[in-house]
């Protein structure tokens, strides 16, 4: 019988280099996309040559399937990326990016009293540790006769629309363009801005984890809860529109603090992942 021979360069094969904890506590991650640990730590890895080339290929950063691959590689326990809830994906982000180039990353912002262009290096475990007491997205929204329950959207929800919401964008441009009459044009652009605004809709929607009307009906069916954003009054909108706004504001990426060195003013600026030069 042949025996099977361990590869003897299995040693230097890539270590964790860092361990963290998932903002969502391992909530919304759908049976099986997440082999979950008892702590709720998760071991981070450096990423690879072949991680760093999927960064480079633009359809794939398109679609998010290089975003998906690269966080299944450098984080084992993730099995499906796709099912990330939202909440977890800028912290899993940064915390590979500070696994492969270490804590210190340089960026470049605008400054909104004097548009200087400022440099700074942030430290990106500062960053990191923020996450830990971000918001939680388990809140439960008390409108009329309603409790409405809310929940962070997943990746592949949230980058689906993405793509939806880029390829209506890219229509109005090319409209605009193309050799129509006044009237075709209106209709086209009628149109489009119906598809966004259902889009946006559809964004508000998928952060509902169910809808309760009484101690005996609780809608949790996604197409029902969508179907009932399109169609509900102004207040339950606006009422559940803010929440999620304010929860998504608190996220430390968008609010990082920083001093121009011309004019001196403090300002905030977010954290922009640009998926083909974070990782540069």
């Amino acid at each position: 019988m042949n025996e099977q021979i361990d590869n003897p360069l299995k040693k230097y094969y890539r270590q964790p280099q860092l361990y963290i904890k998932l903002p969502s506590r391992g909530e919304w991650w759908p049976d099986g996309s997440l082999s979950k640990t008892v702590t709720n730590e998760y071991p981070v890895f450096a990423m690879t040559a072949r991680d760093e080339l999927a960064l480079k290929t633009p359809d794939a950063l398109l679609n998010g399937q290089s975003t998906v691959d690269v966080i299944q590689s450098c984080i084992p326990n993730i099995k499906d990326a796709w099912h990330t809830p939202v909440c977890d994906i800028d912290h899993l982000l940064i915390a590979i990016r500070l696994a492969t180039y270490g804590n210190a990353m340089d960026f470049i912002s605008l400054c909104p009293h004097c548009k200087h262009k400022n440099e700074h290096t942030l430290d990106l475990q500062l960053l990191l540790d923020k996450y830990n007491t971000v918001p939680s997205w388990n809140k439960t929204l008390h409108i009329k006769d309603l409790l409405i329950n809310l929940k962070p959207e997943s990746y592949k929800t949230l980058n689906g629309r993405s793509i939806k919401t880029f390829e209506e964008q890219r229509l109005i441009q090319m409209v605009g363009q193309n050799n129509l009459s006044e009237e075709e044009k209106l209709e086209k652009f009628k149109e489009m801005f119906k598809n966004l605004l259902k889009l946006t809709v559809e964004g508000v929607a998928g952060n509902i984890n169910y809808i309760k009307l009484d101690a005996h009906t609780v809608v949790e069916n996604s197409e029902f809860i969508n179907d009932f954003f399109q169609n509900c009054d102004r207040d339950i909108w606006n009422t559940v529109n803010d929440a999620i706004a304010e929860i998504k504001s608190n996220t430390p990426t968008n609010k990082i603090d920083l001093q121009c060195e011309s004019c001196t003013k403090d300002y905030q600026t977010p954290l922009v992942f640009e998926m083909s030069n974070f990782f540069g």
